[in-house]
């Protein structure tokens, strides 16, 4: 069974690596797609697809990673992802918008919930970040805050607020 993970990864944080886990003990192949791969620098999208794609790769070793960029057609979005990411049996996730497109397309999407939410988010970590507040580093595994902390993050997000 080939499984994939969407998601935006911004950044790559602890309730994305429980996702992926568990979609690795379900699956014999896996690939991750990176969504919004060519959004423009925002405090919604601060981290290059590069920097993304790096994340990805310094916790996943050797789980093919590929880049999705928006359509803003949804329709059309599935067929665009699945063309760049190849057939799949199944796509995990936990955002409904895209797991909806592939419901839609036939293809059986898993949801297995979000893992402390109030915790876990994207938005709460870019605020941290944003706010110079080391909590964050609790929330991302270690190998993501050694790179975020190369990257200047901190500063990047305060930048862009």
């Amino acid at each position: 069974m080939r499984g994939l993970v969407v998601g935006r990864f911004q950044p790559l944080h602890s309730g994305h690596v429980a996702l992926i886990r568990q979609a690795r003990e379900q699956c014999v192949d896996l690939a991750i797609a990176i969504g919004s791969s060519t959004a423009k620098p925002s405090l919604r999208n601060p981290f290059t697809t590069t920097e993304r794609r790096q994340m990805l790769q310094c916790v996943f070793p050797g789980v093919p990673v590929f880049e999705v960029p928006d359509l803003n057609d949804a329709p059309r979005w599935v067929p665009h992802c699945l063309a760049i990411t190849g057939p799949v049996d199944r796509v995990y996730g936990n955002d409904d918008a895209t797991l909806d497109l592939f419901e839609i397309a036939g293809i059986p999407v898993v949801r297995p919930g979000l893992v402390e939410r109030e915790s876990f988010e994207g938005k709460t970590i870019r605020a941290l970040l944003a706010e110079d507040d080391p909590a964050w580093l609790k929330l991302v595994p270690p190998k993501v805050g050694v790179l975020l902390m190369q990257w200047d993050a901190p500063k990047r997000l305060r930048q862009l607020s």
